[in-house]
């Protein structure tokens, strides 16, 4: 069965459209998005900030991570991913969510040379035949403080096992492109948690 990408909710395509056009007034959108703004510039705003891809960004911290062998419940939904391509550009688009899902707000626009793995990682997943034998929902986990984006394969019927699928650029722990049950992604990064968080501990002496 194909992948199901679900559909960024209305709010947060209102968001994306009602901030971005104004900030692209400003000096510094030029050297962030240079294409982008000479697309606002000539076009609609509706058709220069429809998403190529829209995806949810699930966070897990730390704690959670080394704590449990399968930390996965502990994610939080933290925000709705717009991926914006302009002439070969590809800009992403955060509009962060409350923990129910709901008071979408833009928070943050970004442009670097990993911006469109995520969508290409998505794209080789949706042609693998093993991942068509289930009945997938396509979203992002990312652990911020240790630099790892992973595409997350749910299905909703709990006929299959959830899936995790590191993004490059991955660290030493991982495996881009590979998939991790959730068992095997957590014990992969658990002692990287632990030293992150030992090293940060406020008890430490200097």
């Amino acid at each position: 069965m194909p992948l199901v990408i679900p559909a960024a909710p209305a709010q947060s395509i209102e968001a994306l459209r009602t901030v971005v056009p104004s900030i692209a007034q400003r000096p510094g959108f030029t050297r962030i998005a240079p294409k982008l703004a000479a697309s606002l510039a000539t076009t609609s705003a509706e058709a220069a900030l429809s998403p190529a891809l829209s995806y949810k960004v699930y966070t897990l911290g730390l704690t959670d991570l080394a704590s449990a062998p399968a930390a996965l419940h502990a994610a939080s939904l933290s925000a709705w991913r717009h991926l914006l391509v302009s002439n070969g550009e590809v800009v992403t688009a955060d509009v962060s969510v409350d923990a129910g899902g709901g008071n979408h707000r833009f928070a943050a626009l970004n442009s670097n040379p990993a911006a469109s793995e995520v969508q290409d990682q998505i794209a080789a997943l949706g042609k693998d035949p093993a991942i068509a034998a289930a009945s997938y929902e396509v979203s992002v986990l990312q652990v911020p403080a240790l630099g790892v984006r992973a595409v997350w394969l749910h299905d909703p019927s709990g006929k299959a096992a959830d899936l995790l699928v590191p993004v490059a650029p991955v660290r030493s722990e991982l495996t881009a492109g590979r998939h991790y049950s959730v068992a095997e992604f957590s014990a992969a990064l658990k002692d990287a948690a632990a030293k992150v968080l030992a090293n940060n501990d406020p008890r430490k002496g200097s």
